[in-house]
């Protein structure tokens, strides 16, 4: 029995999540005549007007006639008034570049459409890509018809998504989404609590866009971004972009609300975005129109229209705010009245102790310098502190573990300075 008028191998030679070489697609891209080579039963039924319907059942294998596309199912049929090919049962198509399986599918050829259902699974053979789910709509591409394929998925199917150009044993990038759509040759787009997963990394969104041999991606929608070791860093924001190379996340950045997190500070601000290397953050910006930018540590609060932080290898070195900036340093998450230093530009330097903790060692502010502190002898604890206030063209104060340690004011320098008043002795 030989089925004319089924394209199965230009079907399965671009299929997979649209990853395949163009060249390979191209070659592939010819009619295939099915050729019937094993069955239990078949017929074939006259309806009468030129209709006609073809059955083979008990166990069916085939193949692409002169090609290396072949097909097994428990059953088929095709249906010459709908141009319809049905596949029932351990359904099973192979070639040299893909595997599908499922419980069933049908190919529509008015529009070129392939549908799979029930224990859906896809294998990409040149790339490793993989997407398993209860369903998938196929739509291959056909001069005059669509330019690029492109493959529909829902009910929450699992892709494994890799690029053409990974080396062999990459690790894919798991996506995850109530929808998936797959376009070309490098394209996925995803809907509804979009999860995307990788050992370096975690993203979730309402929505995601990932292309990456170009190495980007997109997330749209309580969008947020963890880093593999989940004590790295967070970012969340409305909409989250980020960069890769050589497969590894290089930069990252989150607009509208945006939030960042590690082990050392938060940033808030209405962009944030940061560098990476080899998993950690080497750097980052803040910036805004509608709100403030401002990041904080256990001992600092630094505000201002725009940031610039420096932690190579993700150890924070330095924190630079421009634009009516302002630090402030508590001794505690009590105090109401912290000490701080002002300028058009405030710097805050860190170090590290002798037990390791990232400590502010620095805050020095130029351009309208102005500056509030209070001074504690650390030998008389219950003595109440000096304070001072000091204005000046740059101001560098320098701590020590308890609080304030010198103040250097340079350039018209003036201020006020006030201590405590003795007490009575009864």
């Amino acid at each position: 029995m030989t089925i004319t008028r089924c394209s199965m191998l230009t079907l399965l030679a671009v299929w997979i999540l649209g990853l395949m070489p163009r060249a390979v697609a191209a070659q592939e891209a010819r009619p295939c005549t099915v050729v019937l080579d094993s069955a239990g039963t078949w017929r074939q039924v006259d309806y009468g007007g030129g209709r006609e319907g073809q059955f083979a059942g008990g166990g069916v294998g085939a193949h692409c006639e002169g090609q290396t596309t072949s097909m097994q199912a428990d059953s088929i049929a095709y249906y010459s008034d709908r141009l319809q090919f049905d596949l029932f049962g351990d359904v099973r198509f192979r070639d040299s570049t893909v595997t599908l399986d499922s419980d069933r599918s049908s190919y529509f050829f008015v529009d070129e459409r392939l549908e799979a259902y029930d224990n859906v699974r896809l294998v990409n053979l040149e790339t490793g890509s993989v997407l398993t789910g209860p369903n998938l709509t196929y739509f291959r591409s056909v001069a005059g018809l669509r330019e690029e394929t492109e493959l529909f998925a829902n009910n929450r199917p699992t892709v494994e998504y890799r690029s053409a150009s990974d080396t062999a044993g990459a690790e894919p990038y798991i996506v995850i989404g109530d929808q998936v759509r797959l376009y070309g040759s490098d394209a996925a787009f995803a809907w509804g609590n979009v999860t995307i997963d990788r050992s370096d990394f975690h993203a979730t969104g309402d929505s995601a866009q990932l292309r990456l041999e170009a190495g980007e991606g997109l997330l749209i929608g309580k969008a947020e971004v963890q880093s593999g070791d989940l004590d790295a860093f967070s970012l969340s924001g409305d909409e989250i972009a980020f960069s890769f190379i050589d497969n590894e996340l290089s930069w990252v950045q989150a607009v509208r609300q945006a939030k960042a997190q590690s082990a050392d500070w938060h940033i808030r601000s209405d962009t944030v975005e940061f560098s990476l290397f080899d998993g950690a953050i080497q750097g980052g910006t803040a910036w805004g129109d509608s709100t403030r930018s401002t990041a904080e540590s256990d001992a600092y609060t630094l505000i201002a229209d725009s940031l610039v932080v420096d932690a190579p290898d993700q150890e924070l070195t330095e924190v630079r705010g421009y634009g009516l900036a302002r630090a402030l340093s508590s001794r505690d998450s009590a105090d109401t009245d912290p000490d701080w230093v002002a300028g058009d530009t405030v710097v805050a330097r860190f170090d590290t102790t002798a037990t390791g903790q990232r400590v502010l060692v620095e805050l020095e502010a130029t351009g309208n310098a102005q500056a509030f502190y209070r001074i504690y002898d650390p030998l008389q604890v219950d003595v109440p502190p000096d304070i001072n206030y000091s204005r000046g063209s740059r101001i560098l104060a320098s701590f020590a573990a308890f609080g304030v340690r010198q103040v250097d004011v340079v350039g018209e320098a003036d201020g006020v300075h006030v201590e405590p008043v003795p007490q009575r002795v009864p």
